[in-house]
């Protein structure tokens, strides 16, 4: 935060792109990663990380643009990486600060439903949840930092439920149509996969001779 302070431009930077995200403004943010120019990978990271540790803005718009300046693959996979990054430091700063810092973040009402859904399912509530592309996935991240659950199945959950969205997101900057038809193709088809994981969940769940409620992995 002193960085910010100190250095003008980049402060004003930051500031119009959260505004730009906030405004969930996809050519705008486009606009701005290009005139980034070789620093757009660089930038693109960063406003990840800024946008899950500081503030609720959404990082769908970055991933977007990704897609659009480099594709489906290398897009992809730098959102896919940036977006993990952050879940980790998320998850970190909830562990090493505790309860009260994560509070301050988030509501209260918000955490106690995100709670419960980790006393059922544990790490794989993880996975579920990062399969729904509406998600409050910063705040899975940061309750989840809370919870017995170690730091790699954490990741591993967060990195395969969260693949099919990123990639569909950078598929559609990279077709750079702005028409909500392949978007809502994909969110639909994540919230089967979602769906059909919580079937198969509750199904493996209620044979015989499992424990009604497995505690989240230590």
């Amino acid at each position: 935060m002193a960085l910010l302070g100190a250095w003008p431009p980049l402060r004003a930077g930051l500031l119009d792109l959260g505004r730009l995200l906030a405004a969930r403004d996809l050519p705008g943010v486009r606009g701005y990663l290009r005139g980034c120019g070789p620093w757009a990978p660089i930038v693109a990271f960063a406003l990840i990380q800024v946008q899950a540790i500081l503030a609720p803005l959404p990082a769908f718009p970055v991933i977007y643009a990704n897609g659009f300046l480099f594709g489906t693959l290398w897009g992809g996979l730098l959102s896919w990486v940036s977006v993990l990054v952050s879940a980790a430091v998320c998850f970190g700063l909830a562990r090493w600060w505790g309860r009260p810092l994560v509070e301050r973040l988030v509501s209260p009402s918000a955490l106690r439903r995100v709670d419960a859904l980790f006393a059922r399912y544990g790490a794989f509530a993880v996975l579920l949840a990062r399969l729904l592309p509406l998600t409050a996935f910063d705040l899975l991240s940061y309750a989840a930092g809370l919870t017995p659950m170690r730091l790699l199945p954490f990741l591993v959950a967060t990195g395969i439920g969260m693949t099919p969205a990123t990639f569909l997101t950078a598929w559609a900057g990279d077709a750079g149509s702005g028409a909500p038809g392949p978007l809502v193709g994909w969110t639909l088809g994540i919230a089967v996969l979602a769906g059909g994981a919580a079937w198969l969940a509750a199904r493996v769940r209620a044979r015989p001779g499992l424990p009604a409620a497995a505690e989240p992995e230590g």
